[in-house]
């Protein structure tokens, strides 16, 4: 029903592995019991998800990845936010593993991308350091040389997976640019905020975590282009999920339409509710459109890192806009049941709340988009 456009045989198959998946092993009433737990997702799932290749599709081949394109990314996680998954692909798969891969530091790799990518290690990226931060011109903790090291210290807001971690990479703002740096031993967590689709977000403190010089990321020369680079790659993820949370919400929304019956008809016969599921599709269109082209600015050699930010926000803030005007209206559309937890619509209305809002909210990244296309970013189409 929605459209597609042509696609290489690999990308097809990436896309029939993770359904497959999900017919199998991720069913919505297994992720339901997943959620339950204190992680919020399945371990054993994640397991099978890391060994399957999905953490390592950006890693390069030298460091025992799949080194496809951006483009591979976002059919992942589209095929991923259709199902629903939870698992922490986006926190783990990105978020740590690009900066390790980005940061260039080979010794490191060397020791965390094996258990990273096979599901044996869990890791997070703490850098946040107010609601609303959008890059490294916002990051919350502090480093201090210390002897041929580091000392951190200062809070980190908003990170995922802060209690099932056993590594964190941490950006923290030196005075001269932002320390990128792997910590093995978890830092305090302050607080922890359960979110609408049961994933958790935490608050940590660094005061006085140490650094040695084998476990610098990336030296503050590096850093902050490294931190937004991978924060666009991750935006970009979710955006992807967003695209398939609202495509599964919509689709389920038609399913029942064609089932709910009122004045002796199926509603899905009323011109008044057609048109109505007419604009929530015109929506899930453009929110593709723009999702198609930011893949495409990632994957250009060609593209500049202002020209590939200015697409992921029109990407990310075009999903976050039409998920959660599609997810809304398929509880109207619904009726009654929609608004109950036992409804599976409840999966994807939580889901797409969650994703609209991390790393970025819609109005954060139109502010992001104007700022960058006035600075002279490519904005073609929007």
């Amino acid at each position: 029903m929605f459209s597609r456009p042509e696609e290489p045989d690999h990308r097809q198959q990436l896309r029939e592995s993770v359904a497959d998946f999900a017919n199998r092993e991720a069913t919505l009433a297994a992720t339901r019991a997943g959620l339950a737990t204190q992680a919020g997702f399945s371990h054993e799932r994640w397991k099978t998800m890391a060994e399957l290749g999905w953490t390592g599709i950006l890693v390069p081949e030298d460091d025992g990845g799949l080194a496809m394109e951006h483009a591979d990314l976002a059919a992942l996680h589209h095929e991923a936010g259709r199902a629903a998954l939870p698992e922490p692909l986006v926190c783990v798969g990105i978020l740590a593993m690009q900066a390790l891969v980005l940061g260039g530091n080979q010794a490191l790799k060397d020791r965390l991308l094996p258990g990273l990518m096979g599901g044996d290690l869990l890791a997070t990226l703490a850098w946040q350091g107010r609601a609303g931060a959008m890059g490294s011109g916002a990051v919350g903790p502090k480093a201090a040389p210390e002897g041929e090291g580091w000392t951190l210290s200062g809070q980190a807001l908003f990170v995922p997976l802060a209690q099932e971690a056993g590594g964190y990479a941490v950006a923290a703002d030196t005075g001269a640019g932002i320390l990128l740096a792997w910590i093995d031993q978890p830092p305090k967590v302050v607080q922890t905020t359960a979110h609408t689709d049961g994933s958790r977000q935490s608050t940590v403190d660094l005061d006085g975590a140490k650094v040695d010089p084998g476990a610098v990321i990336a030296f503050p020369d590096r850093g902050a282009a490294i931190l937004d680079q991978l924060l666009d790659i991750a935006r970009l993820a979710v955006a992807a999920q967003l695209q398939g949370v609202m495509e599964a919400a919509f689709q389920m929304t038609l399913d029942y339409m064609k089932q709910r019956v009122q004045f002796g008809k199926p509603i899905a016969s009323f011109q008044a509710i057609q048109h109505r599921a007419v604009n929530l599709y015109v929506h899930i269109e453009m929110a593709r459109s723009a999702l198609l082209r930011a893949a495409a600015a990632m994957d250009d050699p060609h593209a500049d890192a202002a020209s590939r930010a200015t697409h992921v926000s029109a990407a990310k803030s075009r999903a976050g806009d039409a998920a959660q005007l599609v997810v809304k209206e398929c509880i109207q559309l619904h009726g009654a049941i929609g608004y109950t937890e036992e409804c599976d619509l409840s999966l994807y209305v939580n889901r797409a709340l969650a994703l609209a809002a991390w790393l970025g909210n819609p109005r954060a990244h139109r502010a992001r988009w104007f700022e960058l296309h006035n600075a002279g970013g490519q904005a073609n189409g929007h």
